[in-house]
């Protein structure tokens, strides 16, 4: 909002400066100021990309520490076992835990931004979002998600993981709209999660329908052996353990062996 009023006030400047104090025709004077209107909003655009990157680089610095730092546990527990499985399973969750922390409160950072950008409001509360998810806070969670902008296969998957657990009647048409829609291997997630909900359901011929229509767009390894398991009438095959992290990290099934979860990027 104060991008386009800036621009404004610079241009209304400009043109009685040129207009009045130059003697420049009405019409060069429009022409002067809608030039300066251009130039002022891809001035601030520039300024303001450049001070939210600053603020991204810091949180994925964040989330780099926390990858190594969960790495770097998982490899001393592998050398050195000191305990159970379960035992480095917390122990992991704590520090990813702690690092989520630091990145949400990164995250206030963007807030002197928001005047300037009307939809990084909606981008940062998506990020938000994501790391309450992972920290398990579902009622910041669903609070947060009518603010939030779904541009990723990871939040669309998350929300439709929250609409499932409430049994919300919406879920097929947000499904349709958001994540049937994404493009090649981005579909991947929201597709194989609203196939594993349709099997959960019972609704094993849609589900069918949904990895057919997916299957034109993508190769994806894990989304055709669901796809020949259904289509040859074995639904208990059915995984999605293929998927990794980000089939872990939605919290509808938990991983067999110890894996440290992958490490978000937002755009």
């Amino acid at each position: 909002m104060l991008t386009y009023f800036t621009s404004l006030i610079v241009a209304g400047i400009v043109f009685c400066a040129t207009h009045f104090g130059l003697s420049v025709s009405t019409t060069g004077g429009i022409l002067w100021a809608l030039v300066a209107l251009f130039a002022c909003q891809i001035a601030i655009s520039l300024l303001m990309r450049r001070a939210v990157g600053k603020v991204q680089m810091k949180i994925q610095e964040i989330m780099l520490d926390v990858q190594k730092r969960l790495e770097a546990k998982q490899q001393h527990f592998v050398r050195h076992p000191l305990g159970s499985p379960k035992m480095m399973m917390q122990q992991l969750e704590r520090e990813q835990a702690a690092g989520l922390e630091r990145a949400l409160q990164a995250c206030d950072l963007y807030k002197p931004y928001y005047l300037w950008n009307p939809f990084l409001s909606g981008q940062v509360n998506s990020m938000k979002m994501a790391f309450n998810y992972q920290l398990k806070r579902f009622d910041e969670v669903d609070a947060l998600l009518p603010k939030c902008v779904f541009f990723d296969p990871q939040t669309v998957a998350m929300k439709m993981v929250r609409m499932y657990r409430k049994n919300d009647p919406g879920l097929e048409k947000f499904f349709r709209k958001k994540g049937a829609r994404l493009r090649k291997d981005a579909c991947v997630l929201p597709v194989c999660l609203y196939a594993w909900i349709l099997l959960k359901q019972g609704r094993n011929e849609e589900a069918l329908k949904v990895l057919v229509d997916a299957k034109k767009k993508t190769s994806d390894e894990t989304l055709i052996r669901n796809w020949e398991a259904l289509a040859n009438g074995r639904p208990k095959q059915f995984s999605n353990a293929g998927l990794g992290d980000m089939w872990y990290a939605l919290g509808l099934e938990e991983p067999k062996m110890p894996r440290v979860q992958q490490q978000y990027r937002f755009r």
